[in-house]
């Protein structure tokens, strides 16, 4: 019975954490495409892959959540946070913020959003 009374507490304890998360609407867009954005082979699923550009103040919340030094994007010339495959982009000149990344759904393995 302690044992009960115990996983039930812990439940309820996690459940009031969920609670205690703000959560907002989402800035950008999203794509289902195949593996290989560029150039897709026939033989490929076109909806294994969902790829998401997000903008706006959720890009920036997430550039400024990522825990890493920026570097210069050799694409784009934006200041660029990377972790694994998933980057957030800050241009300065613009005070703009975008982050891309994909998650393979077979998986649920995240990549790499969009291709220089």
């Amino acid at each position: 019975m302690k044992k009960l009374i115990i996983i039930g507490t812990l439940l309820l304890s996690t459940l009031a954490l969920a609670d205690d998360a703000e959560w907002k609407p989402i800035e950008g867009v999203y794509a289902l495409t195949a593996e290989n954005l560029v150039d897709p082979n026939p033989n490929e699923s076109n909806d294994s892959y969902l790829r998401v550009n997000l903008v706006g103040q959720n890009a920036k919340a997430l550039y400024q959540a990522m825990q890493t030094l920026p570097v210069t994007d050799e694409c784009t010339g934006s200041l660029a946070k990377n972790i694994g495959e998933m980057q957030c982009l800050y241009y300065q000149p613009d005070n703009k913020y975008e982050c891309h990344f994909s998650i393979e759904i077979a998986t649920q393995k995240v990549k790499y959003g969009l291709p220089c």
